[in-house]
């Protein structure tokens, strides 16, 4: 799953007809991705300047972050539910996480008047789901349990990052960071993908994929191809996505049938404009 790698045949794709995909993009319902239990085991680092985005012209040697599961825009998510019981036993300050409070702490959050305020990846009310941790207890002496949560706000370019307090059930802390890219959620990595393969340009990646997979069309959906991603931040060495650091731009790798990468370094999904942009 994260496997950073591009395949060494992809500088010269032939061709191949694509089938149409305009107006196929995918909605929050078939998107509806995991649970909160998913987005538990793939939870990543917690405070703004360890998380990592992958710069424009770096050749990483660490695969790249694996995506998390996020089904904040999805019909079940706890962010969505009429009601979400408190953990029946409130778990001790240096505790792992459990998917019963992570989705406590989820629906918590999303009464909190920031999280309305905001608007997720397909431009509905409410932030956009990243991940959740435990909170470090060492910030504090009252012995609490808290959990820290990143949500991305797609009408500022912000990450918000909220803390709620497991024991009192207070959000007792919402704080806001620009140029902060956290790594892509699945469901931002899918609709990425979709983008990507809607936009004119990436028919040089649809050709490719029939000349490895004997004629086969290339779909979002093929299930020959394995996603991972990474969120992109421009700099200096890099041209054409100037604008992504400030916006939320991901760059997606796509393994086929286990083997060879697709030839996606050249493009960028800027997903807070919805544009595909190609980098040199």
């Amino acid at each position: 799953m994260t496997e950073q790698q591009l395949s060494t045949e992809g500088d010269s794709p032939p061709s191949d007809p694509r089938p149409s995909r305009r107006g196929r993009l995918l909605t929050p319902r078939t998107l509806g991705i995991g649970s909160a239990l998913a987005a538990t085991a793939a939870a990543v680092a917690l405070v703004f300047a360890t998380q990592t985005a992958v710069q424009a012209t770096s050749s990483p040697e660490s695969p790249a972050s694996t995506p998390i599961a996020a089904d904040s825009t999805d019909e079940d998510a706890p962010e969505k539910a009429t009601e979400v019981p408190k953990p029946a036993t409130v778990a001790a300050a240096y505790d792992g996480l459990t998917g019963t409070e992570v989705e406590y702490v989820r629906f918590v959050g999303a009464q909190d008047p920031a999280f309305a305020a905001g608007k997720d990846l397909f431009g509905e009310p409410g932030l956009q789901f990243l991940s959740t941790d435990v909170a470090d207890p060492q910030a504090y002496t009252d012995g609490h349990r808290r959990l820290l949560s990143l949500y991305y706000d797609y009408a500022t370019n912000e990450t918000v990052s909220m803390i709620v307090n497991v024991t009192n059930g207070a959000v007792e802390s919402v704080d806001r960071a620009t140029g902060t890219q956290p790594a892509p959620t699945d469901a931002e990595t899918s609709f990425a993908w979709e983008l990507l393969l809607d936009d004119d340009s990436a028919q040089p990646v649809v050709d490719e994929f029939a000349a490895l997979t004997g004629g086969s069309a290339l779909t979002p959906t093929s299930a020959e191809v394995l996603l991972t991603a990474h969120s992109f931040v421009t700099d200096a060495g890099s041209f054409g996505a100037e604008s992504c650091g400030v916006d939320r731009c991901v760059q997606v790798l796509a393994q086929v049938d286990g083997g060879a990468f697709l030839t996606t370094s050249t493009y960028v999904v800027n997903l807070s404009t919805r544009a595909v942009l190609s980098i040199s």
